[in-house]
């Protein structure tokens, strides 16, 4: 698992468990690839609601639904 190294970033994962930490985000508890890209946009607009400086993403899978959510971070990184 990653570790958020600077000030002010968040985390963003795939799955499980979050920390109790405000700056750990989490797009489907149990796993679900669907609850993770519906998730997606919500997630990212409270991340930039909190004002954070920068983003880590853990790994998601890339099938299916993963895809799509990996080209779409993707593209948010590049602007």
């Amino acid at each position: 698992m990653l570790s958020i190294q600077k000030k002010n970033e968040a985390f963003l994962k795939f799955s499980g468990k979050t920390k109790n930490k405000n700056n750990y985000f989490t797009l489907s508890k149990n796993g679900n690839m669907r609850e993770a890209a519906r998730n997606l946009f919500s997630t990212l607009r409270l991340i930039k609601k909190g004002g954070y400086s920068s983003i880590a993403v853990g790994k998601i899978p890339n099938q299916g639904l993963g895809l799509a959510i990996n080209d779409r971070l993707k593209k948010a990184s590049h602007k």
